[in-house]
């Protein structure tokens, strides 16, 4: 596609219709973030070291009496992000079939799931078994192994200045093929972090934003605390606005590139943060 100037007024009325239009669903779009776990895997810690906003309401306690909790990052703003958080599976034997369906119907919601295990933890029967269950459901899943700080040898994080030894390091490579195995998934589904620490947390932003539609990348990387949003994860969310674009238009990949390229400052929204 020959490429044009600035000057040049690139859209016609009805493209430039479709492109507000586009951009307000992106701005305003309301991501559902389900985040699982057993009781004690630090799910607090880490969505409030994930996020802008504090999510006290979040708890590890008294998981097998609680029921879905549905939390709003901006509530009284548009947009915001919905944390959806559940009872722990194997925490109640007696439920455990109640929960296995409760999960399935809940994860239909989802745009994303934040699947929290404790870094020391092997109890993962239970877990295999839903997440088997999830066999054909459009859904991205993540596991984030949490509290790698206190992997052993735990005192060697301390003598280390508060950074990961190298054998600590070999041991979490161990943990993580474990859970690719047990759970056979790719392994960059599975994410080492310290909530707790600050460990791997941009990672974690990262690879969400790779994961989710071109629509919705944008609306997550909102919610994140600016420190977890990469250069990658930047250039990642404004590759998916301009894609989004572009199908909105019907346009060819030569015209998105001419986007990237040439008219980025055109048709950047004002809410763009970076």
């Amino acid at each position: 596609m020959k490429k044009q100037s600035k000057e040049t007024n690139l859209f016609t009325q009805e493209q430039e219709k479709k492109i507000q239009e586009a951009l307000n669903h992106i701005k305003n779009y309301t991501p559902k973030v389900g985040v699982f776990g057993d009781t004690g895997v630090g799910k607090s810690s880490l969505c409030n070291a994930l996020f802008r906003k504090d999510i006290a309401s979040v708890s590890d306690v008294e998981a097998c009496t609680r029921e879905i909790q549905e939390i709003n990052l901006q509530p009284s703003e548009k947009g915001g992000l919905i944390l959806v958080d559940v009872p722990g599976l194997g925490e109640d034997p007696d439920r455990h079939n109640e929960y296995i369906e409760l999960y399935d119907s809940l994860v239909q919601e989802l745009d994303l799931l934040l699947w929290v295990i404790k870094a020391d933890d092997r109890k993962f029967s239970t877990g295999i078994d839903f997440y088997k269950s999830l066999n054909g459901v459009n859904i991205e899943v993540i596991f984030v192994i949490n509290q790698v700080d206190k992997i052993e040898p735990v005192s060697e994080f301390y003598e280390n200045g508060k950074k990961l030894s190298k054998t600590q390091i070999a041991n979490i490579e161990r943990k993580e093929q474990d859970v690719i195995n047990r759970f056979s998934v790719e392994r960059n589904r599975v994410i080492p972090v310290s909530a707790t620490q600050k460990i791997g947390l941009e990672e974690l932003v990262t690879v969400a934003i790779q994961l989710l539609p071109n629509d919705k990348k944008y609306s997550f990387s909102r919610e994140a605390k600016k420190e977890n949003v990469s250069k990658e994860a930047k250039e990642e969310v404004k590759r998916g606005i301009l894609e989004y674009l572009g199908e909105a238009l019907d346009a060819t990949k030569d015209f998105v590139a001419d986007v990237v390229e040439e008219v980025w400052d055109r048709v950047k929204p004002s809410w763009w943060l970076w």
